[in-house]
């Protein structure tokens, strides 16, 4: 395939491909640039490259132009009906997927540079098309695996992994992250950093895709059955989850934040305003207690084998070692209690902590205090018995009396970055 050049509009301090000189130094569209390998050149250089281009060096993530099989509909609209993979060993196209409206505008900032280093049809904006949409290109890719690059925050991850799972695609897809979020917990695990730096060159985050290894994650199952008025159950519903599951005081403060971000008069968005409303509802809750006495309120079986609670305001149950935007709840303070287990996202068990108040949770995200340790379990049932908050993941919900149960479902493939960050 030959060269696609772009006259102007070049990266800032880029290097002629020919003469090793500085490109684009004259005011106005000046010299050369090829949309596919990114080799740029001066007007007088361009004819003294090879004719043929050759991807450059994420050629392997790139879907070419070739590949490609499109149809037009009777309103003459193109759609893709196949991928013809290309020639190329050990071929792994990446799969970008993100929401414009995404981190105060993040988003929209992401899919535009992605669309620049690769095909822009593999990069896809989700306030456009569902996660279902977007994972059709594994689909058509067959046996060819390929790598999916979200950038959210830990619910859109969710969604993400959820849509795979029903979808049943093989090859599994493995899932790298550009955290976009408030919290960023499953981002921070898998050493993709806190938050997204918006002066990081994207050709750095797909050499760390290239470097990163494979890792399963846990995923499980949340069947929930609500009580009908008799006390009877009514139908139940099915959830997944990857972080953390959390009845109780953390899971009210989620849901006060949530309630003011979807309100009309929520008109500024940022990672620092977020923080300080959570702060804000976090005090709230020192003064009202909404989930005081939660344990007169709740059951909790562990393995089947009920378990006495303390006076409570939460449970947490944990996948992941980070809660509440980085804290890693199961390891504080956890020397000298051999009867523990260490935690590990795909060791098919969950850890369940309590927490005695919203001041209790306050201590722990500064590092003054450790959590109720009340165990390790295969599966976990819990019972509650008043309404009461409820979050999974970070999205929380108002829950009215129910059982729900929690297994082990199978398993998700993350990418691990392997690269040390600075955020």
């Amino acid at each position: 395939m030959k060269h696609h050049w772009i006259k102007g509009n070049l990266a800032l301090n880029v290097i002629c491909e020919i003469c090793n000189e500085e490109c684009d130094v004259e005011p106005g569209l000046t010299d050369w640039w090829c949309c596919w390998c990114q080799k740029c050149v001066h007007d007088n250089c361009k004819s003294k490259l090879s004719k043929i281009c050759d991807f450059g060096k994420f050629k392997l993530m790139i879907i070419p132009p070739s590949s490609l099989n499109l149809r037009s509909t009777v309103r003459r609209r193109l759609y893709l009906c196949s991928v013809i993979p290309p020639n190329w060993p050990q071929w792994n196209p990446l799969i970008v997927v993100a929401n414009k409206r995404s981190g105060n505008n993040d988003g929209a900032e992401i899919l535009s540079l992605f669309r620049r280093l690769l095909n822009p049809a593999q990069v896809v904006d989700l306030s456009e098309r569902d996660p279902v949409a977007v994972l059709e290109w594994c689909r058509l890719l067959g046996k060819v695996t390929c790598t999916v690059l979200v950038a959210g925050g830990d619910g859109t991850i969710a969604w993400l992994l959820n849509a795979i799972h029903k979808l049943g695609l093989e090859p599994v897809p493995s899932v790298a992250v550009i955290p976009l979020g408030t919290g960023n917990d499953l981002s921070r695990v898998l050493g993709w950093g806190k938050e997204h730096d918006p002066d990081k060159d994207p050709a750095d985050i797909l050499h760390e895709i290239q470097k990163a290894q494979k890792v399963e994650l846990d995923r499980w199952t949340v069947i929930v059955k609500p009580y009908g008025g008799l006390g009877l159950r009514s139908s139940q519903q099915t959830f997944y989850m990857y972080n953390y599951l959390s009845v109780g005081v953390d899971a009210q403060v989620t849901l006060n934040f949530h309630r003011t971000r979807e309100s009309r008069f929520y008109f500024y968005s940022s990672r620092l305003f977020n923080k300080l409303l959570y702060l804000c509802f976090g005090m709230q809750q020192v003064v009202e207690r909404d989930c005081k006495d939660l344990d007169k309120n709740i059951e909790l079986y562990l393995d089947e084998e009920k378990v006495n609670l303390p006076s409570i305001e939460s449970i947490v149950i944990l996948n992941i070692p980070s809660w509440a935007a980085g804290v890693d709840l199961w390891n504080m303070g956890l020397e000298g209690h051999e009867e523990y287990g260490k935690q590990s996202i795909n060791d098919g068990k969950l850890e369940v902590v309590a927490l005695y108040s919203s001041f209790h949770m306050a201590q722990l995200q500064v590092g003054l205090s450790q959590p109720y340790r009340l165990g390790q379990a295969n599966s976990v049932k819990v019972k509650i018995i008043k309404p009461c908050a409820m979050q999974i993941d970070g999205e929380p919900w108002y829950q009215h009396p129910c059982e729900f149960n929690i297994r082990y479902c199978n398993k998700a493939v993350m990418l691990v970055n392997t690269v040390e960050r600075t955020i």
